[in-house]
């Protein structure tokens, strides 16, 4: 699963309690449980790294 295409869509966000490495990190994380909770569907990167960042942004704001 490919999710470093999508980097560029919270790079202009800012996170004051963790750095955009780390939150990118975070983020890919999550998407891939996300992908394997799923049970690995194929062509819902773009909704499985939304639903993570959407996430991860709400935990840390």
């Amino acid at each position: 699963m490919a999710f470093d295409k999508f980097s560029k869509v919270t790079a202009s966000w800012s996170f004051s309690k963790v750095n955009e490495e780390k939150l990118q990190q975070m983020i890919k994380g999550k998407a891939y449980h996300i992908w394997e909770r799923k049970g690995k569907p194929s062509g819902k990167d773009w909704e499985n790294w939304l639903q993570a960042e959407k996430q991860i942004r709400a935990k840390y704001k």
